[in-house]
C-alpha cells in the first residue's frame, strides 16, 4: 500500500499515514520504519507500507520510501534533554555549576568541613557538637557512665 505521512511526533517516535486508497488511517511507530540512523518521518512524507488490523486499528509492520527505498525522515531533531543540576565544590564550598578541577579560585588550603577554619581539620573543631552514642561500631559510655560501673565493681568486692 502507499500513503503520506499525516503527522508524526519525533520527540514520542508515533505517527499516522493516511492511505491514497482512502481508507482508515494507520498508525506508525518508529521501530518499522526502514532507514538508517534516527528514525522517522516528514509531514506528507510519500511511502509505501504494509499493514495489519489490530484490536485498535490498522497498525504499520513495515515502512518504506517510495519504490521500498530508504524513508527520507523529519529535518527536525530533539534536542538532548541537559539535566541542570548544581552541585557543591569542594574547593570554594559554593553550590555552582562546577566542580573543584574547574573552580575559578584555584587551589585553596585544606580547612574544616564543619566551621570553614584553616587551622585545623573536621576531627578536631572546637565547634563541632561532642558525639554521643555510637562511634566506629561500639558502644561508646560517656565518663560519667565509666564511673558509675567503676563504683560498682568496688561495691561487689
Amino acid at each position: 500500500r502507499r500513503g503520506l505521512c499525516k503527522w508524526f511526533n519525533v520527540i514520542k517516535g508515533w505517527g499516522f499515514i493516511t492511505p491514497d486508497d482512502g481508507g482508515q488511517d494507520v498508525f506508525v511507530h518508529q521501530s518499522v520504519l526502514q532507514m538508517e540512523g534516527f528514525r522517522s518521518l516528514g509531514q506528507n512524507e510519500p511511502v509505501e507500507f504494509e499493514a495489519k488490523l489490530t484490536d485498535k486499528g490498522y497498525e504499520a509492520t513495515k515502512v518504506y520510501g517510495p519504490s521500498q527505498s530508504q524513508c527520507k525522515g523529519s529535518e527536525f531533531r530533539p534536542r538532548a534533554k541537559r539535566k541542570y543540576r548544581k552541585m557543591r565544590c569542594y574547593n570554594c564550598g559554593e553550590f555552582a555549576n562546577h566542580i573543584a578541577q574547574m573552580c575559578a579560585l584555584g587551589p585553596l588550603p585544606k580547612r574544616c568541613h564543619h566551621c570553614k577554619g584553616e587551622d585545623h581539620l573536621v576531627a578536631n573543631c572546637p565547634n563541632k557538637p561532642p558525639q554521643n552514642g555510637r562511634k566506629r561500631g561500639k558502644n561508646v559510655e560517656s565518663e560519667s557512665d565509666n564511673s558509675k560501673s567503676s563504683d560498682k565493681f568496688e561495691e561487689k568486692q
